[in-house]
């Protein structure tokens, strides 16, 4: 049986007419948009499928993954009904490590885009702290969608996830969802590593630490985990397969 998430209550999303406005230019895939003025911008707290892109920086060409194309139009058609004009909160941290802003955007009438992506199984919510802001409504929103199994929602890879049992495909990109029975748990100065089966460790940093409270690491031996965040190649002799947890909500514990 599932249990709960470990973290608290929801809410419902609320609209926001307070952003700054702004207008897009291009979009680039379901999560990304470039503006008028050049700035390019991530959409704090959403991942949507990757769309193929070519060959750059020694990295070879990728293909769409499912839905990733679907994405993008999901977003461009929503965008086309305010004629590309949006207003723009950004979060907390306003930019991430490839220099692209963070920030949720809405319509001109206050609906949030992150909302209405996540409502058609176009993305999936992920937890980045600080950028939390809409972290309940997502969480909520994507319930209703992975229930009626729309968009992403239809596919074995994010419902009930990757089994890492049975391996990591070696073409994941982006975040995922994976789940597996916890071997081990270690607890270092600076880092817990949550060992599961398939050579994966789910990687919580100190600096994570205060948003766990009250969570016995220890106790989830043996029980089954399902986990979302950014799935990271780190082939050595404890792993094959890292992914770095910044937050409780990207973790439930699916069997007691």
């Amino acid at each position: 049986m599932i249990s709960s998430p470990v973290w608290a209550a929801l809410v419902a999303c609320p609209e926001d007419r307070s952003g700054h406005p702004a207008t897009v230019a291009y979009v680039d895939d379901g999560d990304t948009v470039r503006l008028t003025t050049g700035e390019r911008v991530r959409l704090a707290g959403i991942d949507a499928p990757e769309v193929a892109h070519g060959a750059y920086d020694r990295k070879p060409a990728t293909a769409d993954e499912p839905f990733g194309a679907a994405s993008r139009q999901a977003l461009r058609a929503m965008l086309a009904r305010s004629h590309n004009r949006i207003l723009l909160r950004y979060g907390r941290e306003s930019t991430d490590r490839y220099g692209r802003r963070l920030a949720y955007l809405y319509l001109s009438d206050g609906e949030s885009i992150q909302a209405n992506l996540v409502a058609q199984g176009m993305a999936m919510a992920v937890y980045m702290p600080p950028n939390l802001d809409l972290a309940d409504c997502l969480t909520l929103t994507e319930r209703a969608a992975a229930r009626n199994r729309v968009g992403i929602w239809s596919l074995a890879e994010y419902a009930p996830g990757i089994d890492t049992a049975t391996g990591v495909p070696s073409d994941v990109q982006g975040a995922a969802i994976i789940r597996g029975r916890v071997l081990s748990v270690h607890k270092s100065t600076r880092t817990v590593w949550v060992n599961l089966e398939g050579r994966v460790a789910l990687q919580i940093s100190r600096r994570a630490w205060p948003q766990f409270q009250g969570v016995d690491f220890h106790a989830w031996r043996g029980k089954t985990l399902r986990a979302r965040g950014w799935l990271i190649r780190d082939k050595n002799r404890y792993q094959d397969w890292r992914m770095p947890i910044e937050s409780p909500r990207a973790i439930e514990v699916l069997s007691r």
